[in-house]
């Protein structure tokens, strides 16, 4: 293969992928600084692959859940109060063809865990006016491509793929 005039991220994933053919406990990955991270995890598959692993792993920041996890209205003059503690669980994609625990090696924390979230907030609602105060769980989310392989080549079998853990609270106001 001629690399010098190979773009350069078909010759890093053609490389990459002969050093990981070779031997499946080996874990090889090269990136060009310009793409997204890459992080590659090799493991023995109960999914029915020989190996799997995620590449192009990248942060997609933080996002609030569309469900309210606590809410309280009223009204004012009052102070609306919300002090409770919630178990949140992870999101996932739903059709995520790799273990678990490859995307929980991958992204950097464990997919299976529920975390408990802390929902303290209060709000002032004006004399005469309704007020509603819903709290719902703020998400950090990573999203990644998952491949894996049978002893060939590596299949992708998962494009653009999502992991969030909650990591705490978002509040919404509204009154009328």
């Amino acid at each position: 293969m001629n690399f010098r005039n190979a773009r350069s991220g078909a010759a890093v994933a053609a490389l990459t992928m002969s050093f990981v053919g070779v031997n499946f406990a080996a874990q090889a990955h090269s990136a060009p600084l310009h793409t997204p991270t890459t992080r590659a995890v090799t493991t023995k598959a109960s999914s029915g692959w020989i190996a799997e692993r995620l590449i192009n792993v990248r942060s997609l920041g933080t996002s609030c859940g569309k469900t309210p996890i606590a809410e309280a209205s009223g009204r004012g003059k009052m102070t609306l109060r919300i002090d409770q503690t919630e178990s949140v669980s992870t999101s996932l994609s739903a059709n995520i063809n790799v273990t678990k625990g490859v995307v929980s090696a991958g992204v950097g924390w464990d997919v299976t865990k529920s975390r408990s979230i802390t929902v303290s907030g209060s709000k002032e609602v004006p004399s005469g006016k309704y007020g509603t105060l819903k709290a719902y769980a703020k998400y950090s989310g990573k999203k990644f491509d998952a491949q894996g392989t049978n002893g060939g080549s590596w299949m992708t079998v998962g494009h653009n793929q999502t992991a969030y853990k909650p990591i705490g609270v978002c509040f919404k106001y509204s009154q009328r």
